[in-house]
């Protein structure tokens, strides 16, 4: 049952299922592992990007577009992602996610040219989309009513800290062997979250996910729609920020005569402290009433540290600037819980995510552009922009959810 009660029974554990895996927070664990494996993959191609533009000839403007290609599917898949898992079961479709990014990865690994590179990105980021809406819905059946937003905390952090973990290691292996050899590992990852998940993960009886057949492919209303897609634009806004800086800033530090290897490390230090931070901010904002003020104030200082790290100040000491400033903008994916009803849920993240992920395939494009023109601080300078952007959004949102609220209800 969802919210508390047994989670599992007898017959649902196959043979092989370590005791570990009876208890929700054992779920999680796996959840973690796989959706690190995510991060990790996304960001191989940043990672070892100058290796990629000298074997493959490639411009600034295509690399841009290899790191894009992979949330690319998201923009189709977002929506239809999490009817498939009802339709299914989450099991399935997390099975299959993990089997595209394997496959994906491989054939990246295996590209002698930007078109094969290109398209095996694009297999293992539709592979990506659908287990990251699985991997969510995973969470919210097992922790819904208990722990349900630190459980959300922890498992939205396994992203950042599998692109820290991208950008502390893939350079090195690249530089050591080749960028191969740094595709292989992260292939690598994804083919050992699919065995663990093969072999240890059980769905809960179907009872636990509701009546499958009455749910409806749209469910949300016109005002949870507007609302939602105020905060879905806010949110993509806010990741493609941090991406262009994780992405770009190796770049910039490269042509200020670092190594790849130091480069990474430097601003992988962003990623590292996100990782314990954003859990750290979700919760001071469960303790606040204006929530939206200190999302507003970690956003400028995120925005600025950006700033600094474009216009040459210590590179290092920017990166840990914005990794803690980070903290609170879990304020922002929290916005639609504050709108959504639990029927219309499902739907309505869908569309956040379809937001998400347009954006995130967007902006590395753009930002690709702009370097082939400017240099590395051309990309920074447009995610210190769109990190600022999200902070009018939120008293648009707000404005917006008073206006629109029926009569009776309470705005937040």
């Amino acid at each position: 049952m969802r919210g508390g009660g047994r989670l599992f029974r007898a017959q649902d554990v196959g043979f092989g299922y370590s005791s570990a895996m009876h208890s929700r927070w054992g779920v999680l664990g796996l959840v973690v592992l796989a959706r690190t494996t995510v991060g990790f993959q996304f960001q191989s191609v940043a990672a070892v990007g100058p290796f990629l533009v000298a074997d493959l000839g490639l411009s600034y403007a295509e690399l841009g577009t290899l790191i894009g290609l992979y949330l690319l599917p998201g923009v189709v898949l977002a929506l239809p992602g999490g009817m498939l898992g009802t339709r299914f079961g989450d099991r399935a479709v997390v099975l299959a996610g993990l089997g595209l990014m394997t496959a994906g990865g491989l054939a990246v690994g295996a590209g002698g040219t930007w078109s094969p590179v290109a398209g095996g990105r694009l297999v293992s980021g539709a592979g990506a989309v659908l287990l990251n809406m699985q991997l969510a819905k995973i969470v919210t059946d097992r922790f819904a009513g208990r722990e349900l937003a630190t459980a959300l905390g922890v498992m939205l952090v396994s992203w950042p800290f599998g692109i820290w973990l991208g950008l502390a290691t893939l350079g090195a292996v690249a530089a050591a062997t080749t960028w191969r050899m740094a595709m292989l590992v992260t292939t690598l990852s994804a083919a050992l979250a699919l065995g663990l998940m093969l072999f240890l993960h059980r769905e809960l009886p179907a009872a636990a996910d509701g009546h499958r057949a009455e749910r409806r492919w749209w469910a949300i209303t016109g005002r949870e729609a507007v609302l939602t897609v105020v905060a879905g634009l806010a949110w993509a806004s806010l990741n493609a920020g941090l991406m262009l800086f994780l992405s770009f800033a190796p770049k910039l530090l490269l042509e200020r005569g670092a190594t790849p290897a130091a480069a990474n490390l430097a601003v992988g230090w962003a990623s590292f402290l996100s990782a314990a931070t954003v859990p750290l901010g979700g919760a001071l904002l469960d303790r606040v009433r204006r929530r939206d003020t200190i999302v507003a104030v970690g956003l400028g200082g995120t925005a600025a540290a950006c700033g600094v790290f474009a216009l040459g100040g210590p590179a290092t000491l920017s990166s840990i600037l914005l990794g803690l400033l980070v903290a609170p903008v879990a304020g922002v994916v929290a916005l639609p819980g504050d709108v959504l009803s639990a029927r219309s849920l499902s739907t309505g993240f869908g569309l956040f995510y379809t937001l998400f992920y347009t954006g995130m395939s967007v902006a590395p494009v753009a930002a690709g552009y702009l370097v082939d023109r400017g240099g590395g601080a051309a990309a920074l300078w447009l995610a210190a922009t769109l990190l600022l952007a999200p902070i009018p959004a939120l008293p648009i949102f707000r404005a917006l959810q008073r206006r629109r609220a029926p009569a009776g209800s309470v705005a937040a």
